[in-house]
């Protein structure tokens, strides 16, 4: 499957959260990316989409790979490897990226320090660009950083075909969601996620670690 995309992927060395931002001209975008297990690592994939290609990588940071090595052995494996665009950041902050040769252009990555930025089929290379300068300009928790630098892409024009689907994902705790809303098909998607993440995050913040703690002790939620 086709997903061509701009994402930013990003861990929290301070709180361990790890989560990604999203859009893409495809519907149902949130289905596919970004995957996250956490205490592990994050990865979005891109381009022609290989759903095995995932689970390769993610199981070889299981076992104790970085970001770098599991992407590149993975990789190896895979035939249709030109055709992918995948970013990984591991637990530790480690980075890895590919942007095959038969991704449509304009098409680049950029790695820094936790995170990971990447596109094809874009504007221009400022989309890209832009996200990073938000990214690392923005101040509050990993999740209103990565809005941040959605917000920054679109701007800049993202997709060149047009705009239909967004996501924002964040993990703190295995098996109770945090932050992770989506659009399916809007015809500004970035916005329209952006206004129900400003609406609902206080919330969110403010009742979340209870949550869990009642769930622990088998008090309702």
């Amino acid at each position: 499957m086709k997903l061509n995309t701009y994402s930013i992927i990003a861990v929290c060395k301070e709180t361990g959260c790890m989560g990604g931002a999203a859009a893409s001209y495809f519907p149902g975008l949130g289905a596919f990316s970004p995957y996250i297990r956490l205490s592990h690592g994050v990865i979005a994939s891109q381009g022609w989409v290989n759903p095995f290609l995932n689970e390769e990588v993610m199981g070889r940071i299981e076992r104790g790979e970085t970001a770098e090595s599991a992407l590149h052995q993975a990789l190896q494996e895979d035939k249709g490897k030109e055709l992918r665009q995948i970013s990984v950041v591991d637990y530790l902050g480690n980075t890895a990226a590919y942007t095959g040769s038969e991704n449509d252009p304009v098409k680049l990555h950029l790695r820094g320090d936790g995170y990971v930025i990447a596109g094809n089929i874009l504007t221009g290379e400022d989309v890209v660009q832009e996200m990073e300068r938000a990214f690392l300009s923005a101040e509050g928790c990993l999740s209103d950083r990565l809005m941040e630098a959605l917000l920054a892409a679109d701007r800049k024009g993202g997709d060149r075909r047009g705009k239909m689907a967004a996501v924002l994902r964040v993990d703190k705790i295995q098996g109770f969601p945090y932050i992770d809303f989506r659009v399916d098909d809007h015809p500004e998607a970035v916005k329209h996620l952006n206004d129900i993440y400003q609406k609902h995050k206080a919330h969110i913040f403010e009742t979340y670690d209870n949550w869990v703690e009642n769930v622990r002790q088998g008090i309702k939620g």
